[in-house]
């Protein structure tokens, strides 16, 4: 998935809340930063201990919010996350090459606290797309990857404006295959860590 159809998907939320206002409250637009954090290694050698890892990343992208009423909301958000792909032995870096993720989600949140509140804590769940691309990623990685997503958060009021952090954590299945060894999928699990100013829309 590219950041054009990250871009998309966004819109369509967009378009959703025009076409059932009586169902919605209220939507907002939220610009972002955050941290991409991939915990887990892409590709394993085995015999001599050399691992392939991506490293940890800023991401920029942006969330729509729609709101259901005051404890239940949907979200959708997609992120540009530049990085790099390293091969590792030990804590010896081999080699590096520039990569670049692109990763977007569509989530159930639920407001444990009101969201009408000054101060609100949330949980979120749903499901994403994790999609890399980069010189490191040519040829030799399946491209994108579906993935479950969780997470929460929480989000305070700035008069009309609220301020959001959160995190994510997106749970997927990899396939890459370096120049000389065989495809190999491991599971992933990628952090996004995020905050965002909402400009509310609507009632």
């Amino acid at each position: 998935m590219r950041f054009h159809q990250l871009t998309g998907l966004a819109l369509g939320a967009m378009l959703l809340t025009q076409a059932a206002p009586a169902a919605a409250q209220q939507f907002s637009l939220s610009p972002q930063i955050g941290l991409y954090v991939p915990t887990d290694v892409m590709y394993d050698v085995g015999t001599t201990g050399d691992v392939y890892k991506l490293r940890a990343g800023p991401s920029f992208g942006a969330r729509v919010g729609l709101l259901f009423a005051n404890r239940i909301g949907l979200d959708v958000s997609g992120s540009y996350v530049p990085t790099t792909f390293r091969l590792r032995n030990g804590s010896t870096e081999i080699s590096s090459e520039p990569a670049r993720l692109f990763n977007g989600a569509g989530q159930i949140v639920v407001f444990l606290i009101p969201a009408s509140s000054p101060l609100t804590v949330f949980v979120n769940g749903g499901v994403g797309v994790v999609s890399r691309g980069g010189v490191a990623f040519t040829s030799e990685a399946a491209k994108s990857n579906v993935s479950g997503v969780f997470g929460g958060g929480a989000a305070i009021r700035l008069g009309p404006i609220g301020l959001h952090v959160g995190a994510d954590l997106f749970a997927y299945n990899a396939t890459y295959q370096g120049a000389q060894a065989a495809a190999q999928e491991l599971k992933q699990l990628d952090v996004q860590l995020h905050m965002g100013l909402g400009v509310p829309f609507g009632k």
